[in-house]
């Protein structure tokens, strides 16, 4: 009874599972860290949390996500090229079959963007999820290293989400909790990674695809929200935002990876 399940313990599921599960838990953080600006006119917290999301974003994709589905032995470029486009069209259909009201004015409408972004980073989730799984498989040691990377570069991406998801319409519990429940994306991940050996194989289109539903969220949705502010001022804040978000998610995988 010390092996269950293709003879990973039962000390590895637990750390696994809860390594995956902590990882999900930081999207509370935002709520404790982002300022509360409510109704006011002005927002720059919120507008430099959208540009460092679009920044991060961009970061994960061409940094993080694309090149790690480069290096795979069984990639084929063909094929990750292929699952970037399908990221991008399934999301733009998606927006075609659920579109915003324009008309809309209430302040509790929300946008299917927010939505949009929520499934890029619960497929996310899973690529994290079974990362830590794989790793928990092979040592704690490992597992733990891995951990701390997923979980440090997380704690950006999370509050640029965070600032996606207020700009769409979700208040700060509604987005918070969101983040929560995309969050068991990690755990089914994480399962997926030790109950089936197979598991990076199978689930290696999740990278590119994500990598086409990021650049959907980043480059469709977020900037054109940021370039209906053109003054001076709000475009330094933004490039500040921007290049903050390339620059943190460049110097985790740096050093974290």
């Amino acid at each position: 009874m010390t092996d269950i399940f293709i003879g990973y313990s039962i000390q590895t599921w637990i750390s696994a599972l809860i390594g995956a599960g902590s990882v999900g838990l930081v999207g509370v953080l935002p709520l404790f860290v982002v300022p509360d600006e409510g109704n006011k006119k002005e927002k720059p917290y919120l507008e430099i949390l959208l540009s460092v999301a679009v920044g991060s974003q961009l970061a994960d994709v061409f940094l993080h996500l694309l090149p790690e589905a480069f290096a795979h032995p069984n990639a084929s470029a063909i094929q990750i090229g292929l699952w970037i486009l399908v990221g991008l069209f399934l999301f733009f259909l998606i927006e075609q079959i659920f579109p915003d009201d324009q008309n809309d004015q209430s302040n509790t409408k929300i946008k299917t963007s927010g939505y949009l972004n929520l499934l890029a980073n619960f497929i996310d989730n899973l690529t994290h999820g079974a990362a830590i799984g794989g790793s928990f498989a092979v040592s704690p040691f490992v597992g733990a290293t891995t951990l701390a990377g997923i979980m440090i570069h997380e704690i950006p991406h999370e509050m640029g989400d965070f600032a996606i998801l207020l700009k769409a319409g979700f208040d700060r519990w509604q987005a918070t909790k969101a983040q929560i429940i995309t969050g068991f994306g990690g755990i089914l991940g994480a399962s997926m990674a030790l109950f089936y050996s197979n598991s990076v194989h199978s689930t290696l289109w999740v990278l590119p695809f994500t990598s086409g539903a990021f650049l959907y969220v980043a480059l469709v949705k977020t900037v054109p929200e940021l370039l209906k502010e053109n003054d001076l001022l709000h475009s330094l804040r933004q490039l500040l935002g921007v290049l903050s978000g390339l620059l943190i998610i460049y110097f985790i995988i740096l050093y974290c990876e």
